[in-house]
């Protein structure tokens, strides 16, 4: 059995998008996938079973496979989510499909090289996603599936950085975004200056958080990605998208008079999770439960492995 890990993007939404830095934390919510034979073509998944045809997922890994090595191993997988990312139906923004992707992409390229490479399968993973999302993202969900928590850019730049011994609480809000909707509202206005000049505001709080996350300072790096996030929301608003409603601004608020070191919307925003970091997250807990959503513990988890 082969699995993938999901993920948190805590620092740099959006902005990594347009080639801003970001951190994003890998947990262990995983995707597993296991090899049930060589038989015939054929995938069962938490969404039902498919040959090769009628998942974008699956259709996409087998496309960028074709494109390298001119040819898919004839593979019977078992490509199974753990529950927390879709939670009744609805899905919680963890990072499934690009955990999916890494998975299933490891899966067959053990079958066909009788190996791991994480290079290779980073790079034909990041590939497989390209062509399902039509060249929109950027590509860090993938290298966190494979590598584990890490800093990353769009234009190749990775390191390794875990944010430590805290915990991680997530609350899921009951209803899921749609991040490429989200991601080409965005697009649409990059080009105009003012758009620019905001992303590299974002940026640069960005990269004063990451840098002090690198030398252990959470609470100080925390400032910063308040502030970034902050900027961000203002964009969202010049875009026309809401990224965080008033609801949510509510339970961040909690969450950080009652032990959060930070709180905020990640990823996308616009639903799915909000996320809050601390030593001790107990109050936290009480006060989201109380709130009526769904809570998910979460820790930080290493990247692609054999189970």
């Amino acid at each position: 059995m082969i699995s993938a890990p999901g993920k948190v993007l805590w620092i740099g939404s959006y902005s990594v998008v347009f080639g801003g830095i970001s951190h994003v934390i890998a947990i262990n919510k995983r995707v597993r996938c296991t090899k049930i034979g060589e038989d015939k073509l054929f995938f069962e998944t938490s969404y039902g079973n498919f040959t090769e045809t009628g998942n974008p997922i699956i259709e996409s890994v087998i496309a960028a496979f074709k494109e390298k090595f001119q040819e898919f191993p004839n593979i019977h997988v078992k490509l199974i989510n753990d529950y927390e990312f879709q939670i009744n139906g609805k899905k919680t923004g963890l990072g499934s499909s690009s955990a999916s992707t890494v998975a299933l992409t490891a899966c067959a390229y053990m079958e066909l090289k009788g190996k791991i490479n994480l290079e290779e399968i980073h790079e034909i993973a990041q590939r497989a996603n390209f062509i399902r999302q039509k060249g929109i993202g950027s590509g860090f969900d993938i290298a966190a599936a494979v590598f584990g928590s890490l800093i990353y850019k769009r234009n190749g730049f990775r390191e390794p950085l875990g944010i430590g011994n805290y915990e991680i609480l997530l609350g899921f809000t009951g209803k899921s975004s749609d991040t490429v909707k989200l991601v080409e509202a965005f697009s649409k206005r990059s080009e105009e200056e003012w758009f620019k000049e905001i992303i590299s505001e974002i940026d640069h709080e960005n990269e004063t958080a990451i840098e002090l996350l690198k030398m252990g300072y959470l609470d100080e790096a925390s400032v910063h990605v308040k502030l970034g996030r902050d900027l961000l929301n203002y964009l969202a608003k010049r875009v026309g998208v809401e990224l965080e409603t008033e609801n949510e601004k509510k339970l961040i608020n909690l969450a950080e008079k009652n032990g959060a070191i930070i709180s905020l919307s990640p990823g996308a925003g616009g639903g799915d999770v909000i996320m809050a970091i601390g030593e001790d997250l107990s109050k936290v807990r009480e006060v989201w439960k109380n709130s009526g959503i769904y809570l998910i513990d979460v820790k930080e988890d290493g990247g692609l492995r054999i189970d």
